[in-house]
């Protein structure tokens, strides 16, 4: 059943670009993320990254990734850049097969463009010491069941902000992030329903 899920989301996303417009026609400052899956294990975990102590996103659970550099040829190379950096993932180990669409964080002035690929289980992790405090490995199509779905609600600025949430045994997944996995949920949902 996962490895039906997992062939589908790599035929739907394989060469998929997002509405990079809302990138260009912003004044946020831009960012990139991978979402890597690991495809030769049976639970598909996807990794995510507890971010260090430090700055408006501190301990939050995170996709690896991080702001464009002016050396950056593009986005794709921002998001695969900043995975070795934060996890040390080797570039040969993985492969981004396309795009989200871009994600705006809730009130910190970021949009950020996702890619989503596989991995190898074998491939080495190095945690980056100063920018990552925990890699985690989570089981994406568990992580998208209803009972882990959730809302966290709180305020900035004098603001209410209400966020999609995904819980999965003691990590709250929220945010940014958690619209990220939401757009893949809805990907898979839509190919069940509409065949």
């Amino acid at each position: 059943m996962n490895q039906n899920k997992f062939i589908t989301l790599k035929k739907i996303l394989e060469g998929k670009t997002s509405n990079n417009k809302t990138l260009e026609e912003s004044d946020l400052r831009v960012a990139a993320v991978s979402i890597l899956i690991e495809k030769d294990n049976p639970d598909y975990p996807v990794y995510m990254i507890k971010r260090a102590d430090e700055g408006k996103h501190a301990l939050e659970w995170a996709f690896p990734g991080g702001k464009v550099e002016n050396s950056d040829n593009n986005l794709k190379h921002t998001a695969t850049r900043e995975t070795n950096e934060e996890i040390g993932a080797n570039l040969e180990d993985f492969v981004l097969w396309g795009e989200l669409d871009p994600v705006m964080t809730l009130g910190t002035g970021w949009i950020i463009q996702p890619f989503i690929g596989e991995i190898q289980s074998e491939s080495k992790l190095i945690r980056n010491e100063k920018e990552v405090v925990e890699i985690a490995k989570i089981p994406l199509f568990d992580l998208i069941q209803e009972k882990n779905k959730r809302y966290v609600s709180f305020t900035t600025n004098e603001k209410r902000i209400d966020s999609k949430a995904f819980v999965y045994e003691d990590k709250l997944i929220w945010g940014a992030s958690a619209r990220m996995i939401t757009q893949i949920s809805e990907i898979l949902e839509n190919k069940i329903n509409n065949g």
